[in-house]
């Protein structure tokens, strides 16, 4: 595996008076902490940043800083400033992101700071490495190579971002470099019982409402039951009043049921149209990217998504058969 060029990342942030930095739809944790900590580096360091998301920011990671000042794009960017450095974070191709790139004008430059093993390696230079737990992670390593002033408040966001994509370390991308990391960032004054507070105990009644709605509509099934699906529709989100972001971590925590390997996690996005799927799984099985490039998406090895044309009643119907039709080669396989 080629190692990430972290000095090469840090050397273009350094030469660039103007940063602009792009999350990717329905930002996660781990988008958010990574730009929340390059907007302030930023700030401390005297550049001229701003922050922009094609979509609007879930309200469960608004305890960190610079959040209120990301700007949602729906419309297309003009990529064409020669003294701005356009970052990309946690953006595994550009089409992730805000529209423009494509019509990008000559001489722009962009920074690539990902840690997704499908990674289309889009920028002018690709700070990628998939052995990294999380972005956060990768550019905590960028920001150290490059000597950056670092504060606490950089440090708490790195490591809400390390946090959330690792499942609170629990995850097969935590590594031990992983542990070292997030001691560094505890050293420079993290709490991790104040940290865990604010990413953990945010949920609203109406979010919590909606798990209980996905909860009831659990189905286990496959050999032994390794597999499980969940599924929301849009009459659930209705009728608790929820929003897109309540979802987050709730593919995560069907992982929790007995004996599964993998789950599929079904969220209708209108009425009668596309459905998003998250599929999640663990070792001993083939992983959540196998099924999820099956339907055109891709993601990490054990945490991916992709999209279905829906209804949502084919998809809960079709998602089963293609996960036993996939175990059933696997099997041969092995």
């Amino acid at each position: 595996m080629t190692e990430p060029d972290l000095w090469g990342a840090s050397g273009l942030l350094r030469a660039a008076p103007d940063w602009t930095l792009f999350t990717h739809q329905k930002a996660d944790g781990d988008a958010m902490g990574s730009a929340s900590a390059l907007f302030e580096v930023g700030v401390l360091a005297g550049r001229r940043v701003s922050w922009f998301s094609p979509t609007p920011l879930p309200d469960g990671y608004r305890f960190l800083p610079h959040v209120e000042e990301c700007q949602v794009c729906e419309e297309t960017f003009a990529f064409n400033d020669p003294e701005t450095l356009y970052v990309f974070l946690d953006c595994a191709n550009e089409t992730r992101s805000v529209k423009g790139f494509e019509a990008r004008e000559p001489g722009t430059r962009f920074l690539n700071i990902d840690h997704h093993e499908d990674n289309t390696r889009f920028a002018t230079l690709n700070c990628v490495d998939p052995g990294s737990s999380s972005t956060a992670e990768l550019l905590f390593r960028v920001l150290k190579a490059g000597g950056w002033k670092l504060s606490k408040t950089v440090a708490e966001s790195l490591y809400t971002g390390i946090w959330t994509d690792s499942g609170g370390f629990s995850f097969s991308n935590t590594s031990p470099r992983t542990h070292r990391l997030a001691a560094d960032l505890m050293e420079m004054g993290v709490e991790p019982s104040c940290l865990d507070d604010r990413i953990n105990q945010n949920r609203t009644p109406q979010g919590m409402a909606l798990w209980g709605r996905a909860m009831s509509h659990i189905r286990v099934f496959g050999p032994e039951n390794i597999f499980a699906l969940a599924w929301l529709s849009q009459e659930d989100f209705a009728a608790t009043g929820a929003e897109a972001g309540d979802t987050e971590g709730l593919p995560s925590s069907l992982m929790r049921l007995r004996g599964v390997r993998l789950i599929a996690f079904l969220t209708e996005q209108t009425s009668a149209g596309e459905v998003r799927v998250s599929f999640r799984s663990r070792e001993g099985i083939f992983g959540a990217a196998d099924v999820a490039r099956a339907l055109g998406g891709g993601g990490h090895p054990r945490a991916a998504g992709a999209n279905h044309p829906g209804p949502l009643s084919v998809a809960v119907a079709e998602i089963p058969r293609m996960l036993e039709e996939h175990y059933a080669e696997w099997s041969a396989a092995h």
